[in-house]
């Protein structure tokens, strides 16, 4: 590889595509066969350690519709007294910038785009302070398409650090499996890190194992959290582990997706522990401990920028039952009764939609035939005659998503309606389960029940 002396880092951001910026000419019907096609790329900001630490790999992500010669330019000056920047022997390099073809290993997607990656390898020159920053800036352009020109922020970044190098997809995890979730990172800066902190999160019905050397408390949505410090001095680009992992057990309580997030630290700069969790250590027989893996090294690849990482478990078929609630009133013809209809969770499963943003429940209302509802919660809202021109013969249903990402084994989730009896009261209503989530439950045939006004 080339190396050209600047300075200027950027985060990797080769999955940010979506918000790249996008350059190309507009041809006019009578020059559409000349159309020069577009070119876009994008570069994320980056911190890299101070002088000794191992170098740090950006990733611009460089893609193309049609273009001939696609390309980008860089402008290095930013980067003087920061960093340098090194670039791929098939790039052309002077002193303060730099042009790269469409990387050689790009590959076209299904619609015809070419998507390539470039790698920059960015490390902090000697005598760079901790918090100077510089940047790159760098164009993408092609034959015929004028370049949109865009920059990137490199920062110092003195003493020492750690990357979390955890990132891992598991399917086909049951319940009561005995899982052992990796644990890794690397040392990343220019100083050596005396003690580690490890925080993880588990959600709802993953169990953490105990460990004497970590903590234990009570988070959002059911959740435990989990704080380790590990003693031992972690060497500038030497990777290390947990050996077997940290022992993971999966409950009865876990059900569909599930996503436990783990950071790393050195234990002196490490920051506030997690705000309003009271930590308390549990009985054990062991400790977490740390072992290094193979010798450091002196360039991070473009996927080890982070101090956090994942470990996710895909589609837990756990069991669970979620029972639908109906009613009955009484009343005559002019009567306002009140109802109130739900859900109520058996389980043993819970249902958790913090991943995916989705509610952990709902349910559609239909009132019985011969009454309107004049009350109804906030949270529900209609379908049918009632939000357009009144229709007989068209029923009305509420639509009421439970608030709060999951549905815990033994709640209960209730919205009361205010129902006018106009008469004449004919078929009972119902409240049903929509559609199961994370998936249809495991007894179906209680996800409906009667609402009825005699």
């Amino acid at each position: 590889m080339t190396s050209v002396r600047v300075s200027r880092a950027f985060r990797v951001g080769a999955a940010a595509l979506a918000a790249a910026t996008m350059t190309g000419a507009v041809a006019s019907p009578a020059a559409a066969e000349t159309d020069p096609g577009w070119v876009s790329g994008w570069l994320g900001d980056t911190t890299v350690g101070a002088a000794g630490a191992p170098a740090r790999t950006a990733a611009l992500a460089l893609s193309s519709g049609g273009a001939t010669n696609p390309r980008v330019t860089f402008d290095l000056s930013g980067l003087t007294g920061v960093a340098s920047a090194t670039f791929p022997d098939w790039c052309v390099t002077d002193a303060a910038s730099a042009t790269c073809p469409m990387p050689p290993t790009a590959t076209p997607d299904e619609f015809g785009t070419l998507n390539g990656t470039l790698p920059i390898v960015l490390r902090a020159v000697a005598g760079a302070a901790d918090g100077a920053t510089g940047t790159i800036g760098y164009t993408a352009l092609a034959d015929g398409v004028d370049g949109w020109a865009q920059q990137a922020t490199v920062t110092v970044h003195a003493g020492p650090d750690t990357i979390d190098l955890v990132d891992e997809y598991v399917s086909g995890a049951k319940t009561g499996d005995q899982l052992a979730m990796p644990v890794a990172l690397i040392s990343a800066g220019d100083r050596p890190a005396d003690d580690l902190r490890i925080t993880l999160r588990f959600p709802v019905g993953l169990e953490p194992a105990a460990y004497r050397n970590c903590r234990y408390g009570s988070g959002d949505q059911l959740s435990t959290i989990v704080v380790c410090t590990v003693g031992g001095e972690l060497i500038p680009g030497a990777r290390y582990e947990v050996p077997g992992g940290f022992a993971t057990t999966v409950g009865t309580a876990a059900l569909g997706d599930k996503r436990i997030t783990q950071s790393v630290a050195p234990a002196d700069t490490a920051g506030p522990l997690p705000e309003d969790v009271p930590l308390t250590r549990r009985d054990a027989d062991r400790s977490l401990r740390l072992r290094q893996v193979g010798e450091p090294v002196d360039v991070l690849g473009p996927e080890h920028q982070y101090p956090s990482g994942q470990y996710y478990l895909r589609a837990i078929h756990g069991a669970f039952d979620v029972v639908a609630l109906g009613a009955t009133a009484t009343g005559s013809i002019g009567d306002t009764v009140h109802v109130e209809v739900g859900l109520r969770n058996d389980g043993p499963g819970v249902p958790d939609g913090t991943i995916s943003g989705d509610g952990a429940a709902r349910l559609v209302f239909t009132p019985p035939a011969g009454t309107v509802v004049t009350q109804a919660p906030r949270q529900c809202w209609p379908s049918g005659s009632e939000e357009e021109e009144p229709d007989p013969a068209t029923p009305v249903t509420w639509y009421c998503p439970k608030l709060g990402g999951i549905f815990a084994s033994g709640e209960t989730f209730l919205v009361g309606f205010d129902l006018r009896v106009d008469g004449p009261l004919g078929a009972p209503g119902e409240v049903r389960i929509p559609y199961g989530y994370p998936r249809v439950d495991d007894d179906p045939a209680n996800d409906t029940a009667p609402v009825t006004i005699s």
